[in-house]
């Protein structure tokens, strides 16, 4: 039996980290889920547009890169990378899967997901594949803590989420002085 990595323990350190992260961390983004069905590509599989389920909070930690300035033939254009970090229980409840492909809006930017990676355990342990050979229990040791994405930041012209190019001329407001 591993000391301090049994399910009790699992349990204390998977409270203590949703405490952590809703009454002391406390920052929640906006999580827009990718709709495939809505989304139309061409011939070579990619979109144009694409479409997202409405935007959900979720509680999660950030850590951004500072933004880069290059310059090109076009002009000036500008990136940032970003980390989120999301405990994997908070997912499992809300029954959200995240993918590449989705975004997440905070701090005024849209950030695009890159990368998803769930390898982070508690005690050095994924319970999903541990062979049982202590107890002949496969979940009593491990614990799989946390989801981390990586990210970059979007245009906004590139995503149907808000409304890049509008006009002032409105034809179905009628004037005050009528």
């Amino acid at each position: 039996m591993a000391l301090f990595a049994g399910g009790r323990d699992a349990s204390l350190v998977r409270k203590l980290n949703t405490e952590l992260m809703r009454r002391w961390i406390d920052t929640e983004i906006e999580f827009y889920k990718l709709s495939m069905n809505d989304t139309q590509d061409n011939i070579y599989m990619e979109a144009d547009s694409k479409k997202y389920f409405q935007p959900m909070k979720l509680h999660c930690t950030v850590q951004k890169d500072p933004r880069e300035i290059a310059a090109g033939d076009a002009g000036l254009d500008s990136n940032r990378l970003g980390t989120f970090a999301f405990i994997r229980n908070d997912l499992k409840d809300a029954s959200i899967v995240i993918e590449i492909g989705d975004l997440i809006w905070w701090d005024g930017d849209y950030y695009e997901i890159d990368n998803v990676n769930g390898s982070q355990y508690w005690s050095g342990r994924n319970p999903e594949t541990l062979l049982g050979t202590t107890s002949g229990e496969i979940d009593e040791f491990g614990y799989s803590v946390s989801i981390t994405c990586d990210t970059h930041v979007t245009r906004r012209n590139k995503i149907s989420v808000v409304e890049t190019r509008s006009g002032v001329n409105n034809r179905n407001i009628i004037p005050r002085n009528l």
